[in-house]
């Protein structure tokens, strides 16, 4: 794995200094001075078998008490040099009467310089005991020399640890891990070499009626499922060769799993940047379908990047649990950060978890009629200026698209004079089918601010609905025999306003919507508070709002689209008013 962030005078120090980081995160563990080594602080003071491992890839997250003692870390993510392995062996033995279990991820480099430093070690008289795993699928189609480890040896880590935290014998230890060594297997899923995948492969199942050759694709969920992501549909795949590739041989072959119906199952997903969390909780439900479909019982499921590789990749281990004692030992008490307690129970595991809500969901027709309401009069003046403003914005949708359009490389699609066309008509729609109640100013409001948010959709239907509903809660703070005046419809301006900028995440200046509603409220009230009459105050808001929109073209040869259309509905409400203001 090549270093891609430092150059090649610096490459040395990386790995040093990246474990040194990792020390002062986790206080309870060390760096010895000889080496890249994360070990335990008080492995000292530990009467137990210590349990050593390392290699090219990342593991100083593993250690801690239940897990790995020691950590060897090669120099520019190569396998550690044998002087150094060797050198950690003799340190963790010192004072120490259980011995030592070195786990050995399978590859040339390691197995070459681990096995080197064992030789000499054990010619010194230490007392070691040595598991090399390899438990990648393909290794059965591979010569001895280019088989390899994958996630499995994550759960050996575990399980040595959490049975050397009960003070189990060096032997005990070895032999039991043993067994969990042959009785699990991993496929690597690389996503940059998908031909690594085999979708076309059967298998069989033993039932009670004894084995029965089954076509496993034919029946698997996984492919009936549609996925977009690329990634996603090469992992499911693979991820069904894992099942098939790892058990059902009715055929006696070294190395393979053989399950029987209520076998007992662990999955293991090391995810090295290949999958975000909710795609790969996406397979682990993919996997645990179609191993229950199976009859096999998913018992344990980790997922995380346990295994830090130089490509974005998947693993999938299955490890078939031969003994009561796998649950208690990867259940038990550990503080290495790389590894996660899960919340799971003794029993299967489902994917049946899907809870009904205490409370009702109740469909209201009609927003309450709360808060005061206006006469005869106002209610045609209103339901006139709304018809003049949605008539504007159906207008300008040729317009406001080609503003859009010419500022398409920022915030906007092109297509702003569009949906709020498609706003204009929706609204219009309502109010001649008579599914608002314009007498009561919140039921108005907030009418259109549900239908908007189902209806329209998206930032423009989200914005709007966040301003009618603000628009509406101001009313909700008036009695219902309270005169609606200029202040409380101007106060109702501000309200959206308001709301605008905390859940728009803007401020005036940014040369969004905000800037024309900010002015023109501000313009507004000023003039109204110093005595002006209400259609005077609001026509001099207006005009300070148009100046406001024409300002946020900043570099740009045409005004923030949202804003310009700010500016056309707001002149169309004057106009409005205009014409239908009383004398």
């Amino acid at each position: 794995m090549e270093c891609k962030y430092l150059n090649s005078s610096a490459k040395h120090l990386i790995i040093r200094n990246g474990l040194v980081g990792a020390t002062c995160l986790n206080q309870e563990i060390g760096l010895f001075d000889f080496g890249n080594v994360i070990v335990q602080k008080d492995y000292l003071e530990c009467s137990s078998v210590r349990i050593i491992s390392g290699g090219a890839h990342y593991s100083g997250d593993l250690v801690g008490k239940g897990m790995l003692t020691a950590a060897i870390q090669g120099d520019n993510f190569a396998a550690p040099a044998s002087n150094t392995i060797l050198r950690t062996l003799h340190e963790l033995d010192f004072n120490n009467t259980m011995g030592s279990l070195v786990i050995v991820p399978c590859d040339t480099g390691n197995t070459l310089n681990f096995g080197l430093a064992i030789e000499r070690a054990l010619n010194s008289g230490l007392r070691l005991k040595v598991i090399t795993v390899y438990d990648n699928y393909l290794n059965e189609k591979q010569t001895t020399s280019l088989k390899e480890s994958l996630g499995g040896i994550i759960l050996l880590y575990k399980i040595a640890g959490a049975m050397s935290e009960e003070k189990k014998t060096l032997s005990e230890i070895y032999n039991f891990c043993q067994k969990i060594h042959s009785n699990m297997l991993s496929i690597e899923i690389d996503l940059t070499r998908p031909e690594r995948s085999n979708p076309n492969v059967s298998c069989t199942c033993l039932d009670d009626n004894m084995a029965a050759r089954k076509n496993v694709s034919e029946k698997c969920s996984i492919h009936s499922i549609k996925v977009n992501l690329a990634s996603l549909i090469s992992v499911s795949s693979a991820t069904e060769f894992t099942v098939e590739d790892c058990n059902f041989e009715s055929e006696e072959k070294s190395g393979k799993l053989y399950f029987e119906e209520n076998d007992c199952v662990v999955i293991l997903l090391n995810n090295n940047m290949a999958l975000s969390k909710i795609e790969a909780y996406f397979c682990i439900k993919d996997i645990v379908e179609y191993l229950t479909a199976l009859h096999i019982v998913v018992t344990r499921v980790y997922v995380g990047s346990f295994m830090k590789v130089a490509f974005a990749n998947l693993s999938v281990t299955l490890m078939k649990i031969s003994s009561p004692e796998v649950l208690v030992y990867l259940d038990g008490h550990c503080t290495a950060p790389g590894w996660a307690k899960v919340n799971q129970g003794l029993g299967p595991m489902t994917t049946n978890t899907i809870l009904t809500g205490v409370l009702k969901k109740t469909v209201r027709q009609e927003s309450p009629t709360k808060g005061p309401t206006i006469s005869i009069r106002a209610t045609n003046i209103l339901l006139f200026c709304m018809q003049f403003a949605c008539s504007a914005l159906i207008s300008c949708e040729k317009q406001l698209n080609i503003i859009a359009s010419a500022r398409v490389n920022s915030k906007h699609s092109g297509d702003t004079g569009t949906r709020m066309k498609t706003l204009a008509e929706l609204i219009l729609k309502r109010m001649k089918q008579d599914k608002v109640v314009l007498k009561c100013p919140f039921a108005f409001f907030d009418n259109l601010s549900r239908v908007l948010e189902k209806s329209l959709g998206g930032n423009t239907g989200c914005i709007y609905s966040i301003l009618f509903a603000s628009a509406a809660n101001v009313f909700l703070r008036y009695g219902e025999s309270v005169d609606v005046s200029a202040h409380i419809w101007l106060r109702s301006f501000e309200g959206a306003a308001e709301a605008l900028k905390r859940y728009g995440n803007t401020e005036y200046g940014d040369g969004t919507m905000y800037d024309p509603i900010y002015d023109f409220c501000t313009v507004s009230r000023a003039e109204y508070q110093s005595g002006t009459d209400a259609l005077t105050a609001f026509g001099r808001g207006i005009q300070k709002a148009e100046e406001a929109v024409e300002l946020t073209k900043k570099d740009k040869l045409y005004p923030d689209p949202g804003a310009h259309a700010v500016g056309i509905w707001m002149r169309a409400i004057y106009e409005g008013l205009k014409v239908r203001w009383p004398n």
